[in-house]
């Protein structure tokens, strides 16, 4: 035989034998990847009929932890704060079974809190939010304000000695405001961009209100690193609010960092509840 034929013969052994070892590693790997890729599909497609039901107005909270659980299930990025890079932690096949079925549990909650009626009004709260009412207050309150703010519309004010110049009020948007963010980053998630527009929807229709938004981070990496995240989550929802016509003058932001947690940092579940911007509203004085 040929020295050629020789060399050939041989890779072609070698090729055979890593194509089978890598079939039979394949393999082996199959039935539980099949089965969690599946799973995983089945669970999305789930949000993603929520989210247009408006789950993120009326389960923000819930339906953000299940995706969190199921972007875990392939892995948890996190930086190291001691070298100040990004690694990625793998989880075992039983907590991935673990995640999934918590993040089945969660959309669950959601898919049924969007079917609820919260404010206890008659009307479930997806259709609220698609008639541009307030899925946490009872009709009859909303009817009520309606009216009192007609009276003081029509009532005359009445002078008597020196009037008080009103304070300022500083109070939480009366809306389920807070979205939260992936770790790292300040681009905001598609998902909470319905959301946002419900928040932009009201502030046009309140226009003697101005809005602060606080945005924080978890406890991982330095603190200067943490206020400069902070403020760039803040001023990703004023751009977003600003592109969509409400006044740069009635927005103000702040970045707190590291500080004000929701809850402790002990879990990866717990940082990401934490990574969130807030809402809030000053009333002006008419």
């Amino acid at each position: 035989m040929k020295k050629g034929s020789v060399i050939i013969s041989a890779l072609i052994g070698t090729a055979i034998i890593t194509f089978s070892c890598a079939q039979k590693t394949e393999e082996a790997k199959t039935p539980w990847e099949k089965k969690k890729k599946i799973q995983m599909m089945s669970i999305k497609d789930t949000i993603n009929q929520l989210y247009k039901l408006h789950v993120i107005e009326c389960a923000p909270k819930d339906i953000a932890i299940a995706e969190s659980l199921l972007d875990a299930v392939d892995g948890l990025e996190y930086i190291d704060p001691n070298k100040d890079i990004k690694k990625k932690v793998f989880i075992n096949k039983i907590d991935q079974i673990k995640y999934l079925n918590k993040a089945r549990k969660h959309v669950s909650i959601a898919k049924s809190k969007v079917y609820s009626d919260i404010d206890k009004d008659g009307i479930p709260c997806y259709q609220e939010i698609e008639q541009g009412t307030n899925p946490f207050v009872p009709e009859s309150e909303k009817l009520a304000k309606t009216e009192e703010e007609k009276t003081k519309k029509t009532k005359k004010p009445v002078k008597i000695g020196k009037i008080e110049e009103p304070v300022e009020g500083f109070q939480p948007l009366k809306l389920h405001a807070r979205i939260h963010f992936e770790f790292n980053k300040h681009q905001i998630k598609k998902e909470y961009l319905p959301y946002l527009n419900v928040i932009t929807k009201y502030l046009k229709t309140k226009k003697n209100l101005k809005v602060k938004i606080v945005g924080y981070t978890d406890a991982v990496g330095s603190k200067s690193y943490n206020d400069k995240l902070a403020y760039k989550r803040a001023e990703a929802v004023k751009d977003y609010l600003v592109k969509h016509g409400i006044s740069p003058d009635r927005i103000e932001i702040v970045g707190k960092g590291k500080e004000s947690y929701i809850v402790d940092n002990k879990t990866w579940l717990n940082r990401f509840t934490n990574r969130r911007a807030d809402f809030f509203v000053m009333e002006v004085p008419q």
